[in-house]
């Protein structure tokens, strides 16, 4: 059993001594590759134009730095002496004279279509006979009002009307309004 417990002890003895023996040999080299390899990478941020999360940092091997160079080129352009100035010269612009429309000017005798030739609305016959005539018919031809007589009276022509007639003897006719 001695024998046993001496060769326990010593065995314990040369674990122990070795252990740490190996502890201090195996440390700086551990210590000495994990800092080689850390000085062998360098953090670089990424050109992101908001902070990005990433679960470890991104090391590169030996990074490049580009210079920014800026060249600045001679222009040949030659600055002007003087510069023209464009002044505009005032128009004379017309006073603006309303179209007069071409359905309420004065008719003379004949057949007008009612909304493209003549206005609807009031109509005074400007002649002095005693045989006018005038029809206002619809688009079939059926008469919505006529009239035969002394000339110098009015007309009343309606938006439904499609077409007019006007005798010579009735003179000319003026537009009155709606």
């Amino acid at each position: 059993m001695l024998k046993k417990s001496r060769l326990i002890l010593l065995l314990s003895i040369i674990f122990f001594s070795g252990c740490s023996f190996i502890d201090k040999r195996v440390e700086p080299t551990i210590q000495s590759r994990i800092e080689q390899t850390i000085a062998m990478f360098t953090q670089v941020p990424s050109n992101t134009p908001y902070a990005t999360q990433t679960a470890y940092p991104t090391l590169t091997l030996l990074p490049t730095y580009t210079p920014r160079i800026i060249i600045v080129t001679p222009t040949a352009t030659a600055t002007p002496k003087y510069t023209s100035t464009i002044t505009e010269t005032p128009t004379n612009t017309a006073t603006v004279t309303k179209t007069p429309d071409p359905t309420k000017m004065d008719k003379n005798p004949g057949f007008y279509l009612v909304g493209n030739e003549i206005a609807p609305g009031v109509w005074r016959s400007l002649g002095d006979s005693d045989s006018c005539y005038w029809e206002i018919t619809t688009q079939t031809g059926n008469i919505l009002s006529n009239h035969f007589g002394m000339a110098g009276g009015t007309m009343y022509i309606p938006t439904s009307a499609f077409q007019v007639m006007l005798d010579p003897d009735c003179g000319k006719w003026t537009y009155l309004g709606d």
